[in-house]
């Protein structure tokens, strides 16, 4: 009967891996080729292969077998999710409590490799980007999946659903700052890359680039800094807004996902109500 169990999960989470693949925009693919003439080659394959590592990621975290087989290996008798509910919270905690380091490491990781792709000529901004936010899509819906199966939650339930929903919504609004950030940086790059002198123009068109000049200019006691210079320092701007917004949002994504599904398992093993913040009707808006 397990074995059979096993079998249709991990069928189920062998489809979820083509995630993706599937919801990836042309844009995003047809970038990644355009950028075959261009000097980061290397740039695109490594986006490529952060795919494919998303792409493994969403298989495991996709199967709950995973939560299943570290209950087991800990002794408890757990057949199926529900077996969880069971359990007291302490020993749920113990599989997700480091979850939240994790992902913020892993999404750091994510968001600086974005960073670059960012710079590349062409089409690399656009690809980017929107690889960035499809990237983050996928792995936001997983982890919180994941986070459900930690506490015997099925998320082909409604409520559980809804929780999934609502922290894919939350890291969606969360990444706003960056994508603005990530899009001026590279659009101030690709323009001053070759440039000799300055121009207000280019000033007034690239605030960010005036920003970080000016900011140059207090630690060389005010001296001219050259345009290449500054443009060099575009790149290390993307990344930093991309590590440090892709790990906050995916541990911000663990931490409520954790906190949601601690209430609910509470909730329901003693019986008490559920808050009303945290109830479907509290999410209208």
């Amino acid at each position: 009967m397990l074995g059979e169990a096993g079998g249709q999960v991990k069928d189920a989470a062998r489809k979820a891996g083509k995630a993706v693949s599937n919801v990836t925009p042309p844009v995003v693919k047809e970038g990644l080729e355009m950028m075959a003439d261009a000097a980061l080659v290397p740039v695109a394959r490594q986006a490529v292969h952060l795919l494919e590592l998303v792409t493994d990621w969403t298989t495991e975290l996709s199967d709950p077998e995973k939560v299943l087989e570290h209950h087991r290996a800990a002794g408890r008798d757990v057949a199926r999710l529900a077996d969880l509910k069971d359990l007291d919270l302490e020993h749920l905690d113990d599989f997700s409590r480091t979850m939240a380091l994790r992902w913020r490491t892993s999404g750091a990781l994510q968001g600086g490799a974005m960073g670059v792709l960012a710079m590349v000529p062409f089409a690399g901004g656009l690809a980017a980007i929107t690889l960035d936010m499809v990237v983050m899509h996928v792995l936001s819906t997983a982890v919180a999946t994941r986070v459900c199966y930690a506490y015997g939650f099925d998320v082909n339930d409604s409520e559980m659903s809804h929780l999934v929903d609502r922290m894919v919504v939350r890291a969606y609004r969360n990444q706003a700052s960056k994508v603005d950030t990530t899009r001026r940086a590279g659009a101030a790059f690709n323009v001053a890359k070759d440039r000799v002198r300055w121009s207000q123009k280019l000033r007034d068109d690239h605030r960010l680039m005036a920003a970080v000049e000016k900011l140059m200019k207090q630690f060389a006691n005010g001296r001219t800094v050259p345009v290449d210079k500054v443009a060099k320092a575009m790149p290390v701007i993307a990344v930093i807004a991309g590590a440090g917004t892709n790990a906050y949002v995916l541990g911000d994504v663990v931490r409520q996902a954790r906190r949601y599904a601690q209430t609910l398992h509470l909730a329901e093993k003693y019986g008490l109500p559920v808050p009303e913040n945290l109830r479907h009707q509290a999410d209208r808006d």
